[in-house]
């Protein structure tokens, strides 16, 4: 691990120090610091939810790099994760983030390995769980980003598997907009798409799985003392393992979310009914994924992977509620975020409970080139 945060550190010099000798006069020395330490623990026994298991762990994301024209910026940075209770090891893990930005107030681009949280669309649980965007949270490749007035939208591309002898070869196209209908806010709407490809190995061949996800939604704000924020979702699903389907995979359904909040306190109510979205979780085992495909192809919650248990004279339906309350605020100018709740989640035959904290810590500084002292 001291190996790698060397090669980190030489890295950083030898990116910055030939820019640095251009001597632009607009040049910036960019520095930037989060913190992040995440606990979840949810308790599904005797439910077929989940698993039932905590994490619990903390991630220290330093980054420094140089901004020019007003407009470019060249960073490099590191993840470096600690995972609580894990014996014999100094850090768990250290991953790099280097990448190239262009930004003015409208357009937003990246290429390289960058933080998720450059994107702003809305990606719900569906797309990807809260314990992924924890781990899981790099893109690798590209992302275009437009933002006006009343909304925005975004492309971006995840290369995150490497073809090889250990690994399959994944890629992931994301969408996401928002438009506010009425200028005020109150009536908005705007969708999320995944086109998740998931292909073979060197020990795989002619076996590729498709996960598609397409998420519109509508949605309203109003105060009426408490905060409201309404929405409701249509989400579609396209799945199809090639090995063994000739033909994909339709499941769907609708998503109702309800959240009242006052003083940084809030309830929210979530309610899903429709198909299985997750029909690989544990499915199709292989010689390297003896018990299904998992978290490799689905980075969603797999709560929405429940077998359906009711059904109908023409389709087989699951009906899953998500009740939370909770807090969480922004403190000392957004530099430091807590979100917490207590949920209590049902599929109507079995009743669990998850436990959630999340602190984060963001600080930020440039200096210019040509400071005088």
């Amino acid at each position: 691990m001291i190996r790698l945060l060397r090669q980190i550190l030489i890295s950083v010099l030898a990116v910055v120090a030939p820019i640095a000798a251009i001597g632009q006069e607009d040049l910036r020395l960019l520095t930037e610091v989060g913190f992040d330490t995440f606990f979840d623990n949810t308790e599904y026994t005797g439910t077929q939810l989940g698993r039932s298991e905590t994490t619990f762990a903390a991630r220290l994301s330093p980054k420094v790099g140089l901004r020019w024209s007003e407009k470019n910026s060249l960073v490099i940075g590191a993840d470096i994760f600690a995972n609580f209770g894990e014996q014999g090891k100094f850090l768990s893990k250290a991953r790099p983030q280097l990448y190239y930005r262009f930004a003015t107030p409208k357009v937003k681009a990246l290429a390289g390995i960058f933080d998720r949280n450059e994107l702003k669309g809305y990606y719900s649980e569906v797309f990807i769980s809260d314990v992924n965007r924890f781990y899981e949270n790099r893109l690798h490749g590209f992302m275009g980003q437009y933002a006006g007035e009343r909304g925005h939208i975004e492309l971006a591309l995840d290369w995150c598997g490497m073809y090889s002898k250990e690994a399959r070869e994944r890629f992931c196209i994301l969408s996401a907009g928002h438009l506010d209908i009425l200028k005020s806010g109150a009536l908005y709407g705007g969708y999320a798409l995944q086109v998740f490809h998931y292909a073979g190995s060197e020990q795989i061949s002619g076996s590729v799985v498709d996960n598609i996800i397409v998420n519109p939604y509508i949605g309203s704000r109003f105060k009426a003392f408490f905060d409201f924020d309404i929405k409701l979702h249509a989400i579609v699903a396209m799945h199809r393992d090639r090995a063994v389907e000739s033909s994909m995979r339709f499941p769907g359904g609708a998503m109702l979310q309800l959240r009242i909040q006052k003083w940084g306190v809030y309830l929210e109510e979530q309610l899903y009914t429709g198909g299985h979205l997750m029909p690989y979780y544990y499915a199709s085992p292989t010689p390297l994924f003896p018990q299904g495909y998992g978290a490799d192809l689905h980075y969603g919650n797999p709560i929405y992977g429940t077998e359906p248990h009711w059904v109908s004279d023409s389709a087989s339906s699951l009906l899953l509620f998500d009740t939370r309350i909770g807090y969480s605020k922004s403190f000392f100018n957004d530099s430091v975020s807590v979100n917490a709740f207590i949920a209590i989640q049902s599929d109507c035959v079995g009743c669990g409970t998850r436990q959630m904290v999340e602190l984060k810590v963001r600080l930020f500084k440039d200096f210019a080139s040509d400071k005088r002292r």
